[in-house]
């Protein structure tokens, strides 16, 4: 399904985010929506995952069945879109460094945080902050499960990242009925997160940057999550920068970004993003070859003929 995925990317780069009532991430969101009851225990938390994401992924596994070939590339392409989003993030990230006037209003759909109520250059911090947590949650950890689950693994990690971003906090109405949306949400992104990290690291070299305190920060960021300290922490070392979220969390240690930063930090983005694809492209079709819809026939086939031959 390598062939896919390329399709997939580029209606993302050509074509941006499909109209919202065709959006499996928006059903998932919409889902879950109606039933979020505050106070609710760790077992509502459960089935809330389990009835907003399980409907809609096995709705979208049809298109494997379509004997019509054409039809079901196209529709395995737009629906594997879907699980991430370059293009949208790549623009509002720029957009917020680049248009001083409206830096706070493309900035705001980025964080939760009121963007209205800081400076400029805590408003570049929270795009930047938000560029590499979202690298992650939103790109490089759906490509990393469609290397090992395919289309399918895609999906669920894409639906499980939107229910964590639904009910996975730790306020007292929610702490326990999103406890389990969080549990695998962190999961999930546990080693796309490091591998991350460590292509924005090389990246980083190849672009003529010099991190400084790479582990240091790593180590001594306060950073909640233990996935998102590692893109954001490394974000911070490469650029020489601080990046902060007033009352959280303080992490490097040169000033806070400037727009030239921030315009550095969407090259980091680019170059990571390209170096990832390289590395799953390769990874994949040295594991199933490059077929676009029938069976694999790279190092899994040829493991299997060897153990029939045998």
């Amino acid at each position: 399904m390598l062939p896919i995925l390329f399709i997939a990317l580029l209606i993302d780069i050509a074509l941006g985010e499909p109209p919202l009532f065709i959006h499996p991430v928006v059903w998932v969101g919409r889902i879950s929506e109606k039933l979020i009851k505050p106070y609710k225990g760790y077992l509502y938390g459960v089935l809330i995952w389990f009835v907003s994401v399980v409907p809609v992924l096995l709705f979208l596994l049809f298109p494997l069945f379509i004997p019509i070939q054409i039809l079901q590339i196209v529709l395995l392409s737009f629906f594997l879109k879907t699980s991430f989003s370059i293009r949208m993030l790549y623009q509002l990230v720029k957009k917020s460094v680049e248009d001083k006037e409206k830096r706070r209003f493309y900035a705001q759909q980025l964080v939760r945080r009121n963007v209205y109520e800081i400076d400029d250059p805590h408003v570049i911090s929270a795009s930047i902050e938000s560029l590499f947590e979202s690298l992650v949650d939103g790109i490089t950890s759906p490509l990393f499960w469609f290397l090992l689950f395919g289309y399918p693994g895609a999906l669920l990690q894409r639906f499980a990242n939107t229910m964590d971003s639904m009910v996975g906090y730790t306020t007292p109405e929610l702490k326990k009925e999103g406890f389990f949306s969080a549990k695998v949400d962190t999961i999930l992104n546990y080693i796309p997160a490091r591998l991350t990290a460590l292509f924005m690291l090389i990246s980083a070299y190849l672009l003529g940057y010099k991190p400084r305190n790479v582990w240091k920060n790593l180590r001594e960021n306060k950073i909640p999550s233990i996935n998102a300290k590692y893109p954001i922490s490394f974000a911070a070392s490469i650029l020489n920068v601080k990046l902060e979220k007033i009352g959280y969390y303080t992490v490097g240690d040169g000033e806070l970004p400037s727009e030239r930063d921030g315009e550095k930090a969407l090259k980091l983005f680019l170059t990571t993003l390209i170096l990832y694809l390289a590395f799953i492209s390769v990874i994949y079709y040295y594991l199933y070859g490059f077929s676009f819809l029938s069976y694999p026939y790279g190092l899994i086939e040829l493991i299997k003929r060897e153990s029939m031959g045998n």
